[in-house]
């Protein structure tokens, strides 16, 4: 009989700890529901989707970029992340131009390229005053120059900057970096922390959403 009610005592506190795991997350401090849903197009009922809208000059992107690098190394598969730059004003434009020019030789090269991209920006401090910079820059980083001239002001970017700036409008986005899951919830993120939570939050809003 002490060992029938040992296991109904182990696995009423497993049910705790997986409720107390759940319940970490608090709405209006962790997340918020968004007033208009946006609509997402998820594979399956258990697919996730999740969207970083961000900017290539952004300072606070640049800090958030290793906790999504964490995040990504470990995210599992039913989850299907986006990266939309923003061209929000000035050099953000051109930003913008050389990460979907980049999505369009592939999007290998794409995500080879951003932490290199971010690196110049923000810990080598390169100016990338104007296009030809930009492009002697990415083809000293073995980039297809021929291709990325080809892409860089080609219809199909800018119908992607279109995109992004429509897809922005409905999200009303306020600022970047700001991660949305699902087209309903935003997750609040904090640089005062260098965002360390954020992988924690992703992560339990996959495994609540998923199942």
């Amino acid at each position: 009989m002490s060992k029938f009610i040992s296991k109904i005592v182990v696995i009423i506190l497993s049910l705790t700890l997986v409720n107390s795991t759940f319940a970490v997350l608090l709405e209006n401090k962790d997340y918020v529901i968004l007033e208009k849903p946006v609509s997402t197009s998820p594979s399956s009922s258990t697919q996730v989707e999740v969207i970083e809208f961000f900017s290539y000059g952004c300072p606070y992107c640049y800090t958030l970029e290793p906790q999504i690098n964490a995040w990504l190394s470990q995210k599992p598969d039913n989850v299907n992340f986006t990266r939309v730059a923003i061209p929000r004003k000035g050099k953000w434009v051109e930003y913008a131009r050389l990460f979907y020019a980049l999505e369009m030789i592939s999007h290998q090269e794409q995500e080879r390229m951003t932490p290199l991209i971010y690196a110049a920006i923000h810990d080598q401090g390169l100016n990338f005053g104007n296009i030809n910079e930009i492009f002697d820059w990415a083809e000293s980083e073995n980039v297809d120059r021929a291709l990325l001239e080809k892409f860089y002001n080609s219809q199909d970017v800018t119908e992607k900057l279109s995109q992004a700036v429509t897809l922005a409008q409905a999200y009303n986005l306020q600022y970047v970096p700001s991660i949305y899951i699902d087209g309903k919830y935003q997750i609040l993120i904090n640089s005062a922390n260098q965002y360390q939570d954020v992988k924690d939050k992703l992560n339990e809003f996959i495994e609540i959403l998923g199942n």
